[in-house]
């Protein structure tokens, strides 16, 4: 049940709907609200007010007229140029980047105030009565509403405003890389129980042997609800181990864990277990540590592609990535065994590792974009940034087998000098792996092999 709150709050924090429809429902409220207020105050207290409008009734109808009529029109382009803003920065960015501008609370408030505006006018207007039907003109509520337009003039221009910041690559990739940034202290599997020296854990085999529980239904993992699938564990007195992580797609019936012992895995068991994942038809950055990693590396690929060509915006992506990858070298991963409160082994949940993550940020930038030495260059400068962060050797041996992979790549430029200052900057990288305080011996090696 958590878990579909959860689902169902990131639904409509990223639909365009919601804010608007709940601005224009608190519209609908005031305007009943103040025809209320206008009943009970009369008319006269407006005739003493020189500087607010205290026409008559068909001066109101009018007024309001005008004001609902011009903010239909101005919807109807604010949507014209979300749409519009929506198709070229999926063909321009790649469609992942689609998920930050819907959920951009910006472009939801600047809907919802033209058609709070729009809806407060319409429920005015239907009050508003001449002499012969015992005239009643809510002075209050009208002049509300030409605050409304006034003020719907400025969210105008703060959206135009707003727009042409958002769809800047510069901050569009900050924005990605911000949300990364802001992912790593949630990262999974980092909130399941308590770290577990592996001293009886289960191998291979036994866990062959253990129930497995499948899925019953499709869509990418989105999110495993931590705590309660430690208190099932301990419940049922169980060893879970995860076969899935979040952002991986499992299909109708692949296994989503697997339990021991299996005689102990009852039909509720199964049914608690299930509902501590959730599914849905995207990937979101919750707990997903790559997602946003490959929405920086979709990007730059963009960038790099022959029709956008556009290779700033790929250094740019690789500054950011350089960031996020900082920010994980600082950090431990969490170790895969989870133990309760009593050090008993509950979870074993695969943590996705430094490896993994290089791989996921340097491949694709490395294939499309080592061609041009401005980009080889700037990642084997990120590359050579990232050193000092470096806590493991193995971390140092997975980044010295990316440099040598963009050096083997670049040798295929055809310049000769621009050849030359790629392979600067490669030793330079190869440097400054090998520092004692991030290297490894076998850095040593791979200098003397790239020189070779």
């Amino acid at each position: 049940m958590r878990l579909q709150l959860i689902k169902i709050r990131d639904v409509l924090a990223n639909s365009f709907w919601f804010l608007p429809a709940v601005i224009a429902l608190m519209a609908a409220g005031a305007a009943f609200g103040i025809v209320a207020v206008d009943h009970a105050l009369g008319a006269k207290w407006a005739d003493h007010t020189g500087w607010i409008w205290s026409g008559g009734a068909d001066g109101a109808r009018s007024v309001l007229s005008v004001i609902a009529g011009s903010v239909m029109t101005v919807v109807s382009i604010v949507f014209s140029l979300t749409i519009t803003t929506l198709a070229q920065t999926s063909s321009h960015y790649g469609p992942r980047v689609l998920r930050n501008f819907t959920s951009d609370k910006g472009v939801q408030f600047t809907l919802g105030t033209f058609i709070a505006t729009f809806v407060y006018c319409l429920l005015v207007l239907r009050t508003v009565r001449s002499v012969q039907e015992s005239e009643f003109v809510p002075y209050l509520a009208v002049n509300l509403g030409v605050a409304m337009a006034v003020a719907s003039l400025g969210v105008l221009i703060y959206f135009i405003h707003h727009v042409s910041q958002s769809i800047q690559a510069e901050n569009l990739i900050a924005a990605v890389g911000r949300d990364f940034e802001a992912a790593l202290p949630i990262l999974f599997p980092e909130g399941i129980g308590n770290k577990y020296q592996p001293e009886d854990a289960p191998d291979q085999g036994e866990w062959l042997d253990g129930r497995a529980v499948a899925t019953a239904t499709s869509g990418y993992l989105q999110r495993v609800d931590e705590n309660q699938l430690m208190a099932i564990a301990i419940k049922f007195d169980l060893q879970i181990k995860l076969e899935k992580r979040p952002g991986d797609f499992a299909a109708n019936g692949s296994t989503l864990l697997r339990a021991l012992p299996a005689a102990s895995v009852t039909k509720n068991a199964v049914g608690a277990l299930r509902g501590c994942f959730s599914l849905g038809e995207i990937r979101t950055p919750h707990q997903d540590s790559r997602y946003s990693l490959q929405q920086l590396v979709e990007i730059a690929t963009h960038a790099l592609s022959p029709g956008i060509n556009e290779p700033f915006t790929a250094l740019t992506c690789i500054d950011w990535i350089g960031a996020s990858l900082r920010g994980i070298a600082g950090r431990e991963i969490p170790v895969a065994e989870r133990s309760d409160h009593k050090g008993h082994l509950r979870v074993v949940a695969p943590p996705v590792s430094f490896g993994e993550l290089a791989s996921t940020s340097f491949d694709q930038i490395r294939l499309y974009g080592t061609s041009n030495p401005d980009i080889a260059i700037g990642l084997l400068t990120m590359i050579a940034g990232l050193a000092p962060c470096l806590r493991h050797a193995r971390d140092t041996d997975v980044l010295v087998a990316h440099v040598q992979l963009i050096g083997a790549d670049a040798r295929q430029i055809k310049n000769a000098s621009d050849r030359e200052r790629v392979e600067v900057h490669l030793q330079r990288t190869l440097m400054a792996l090998a520092d004692p305080a991030c290297g490894h011996p076998s850095i040593a090696m791979a200098l003397k092999s790239d020189r070779n």
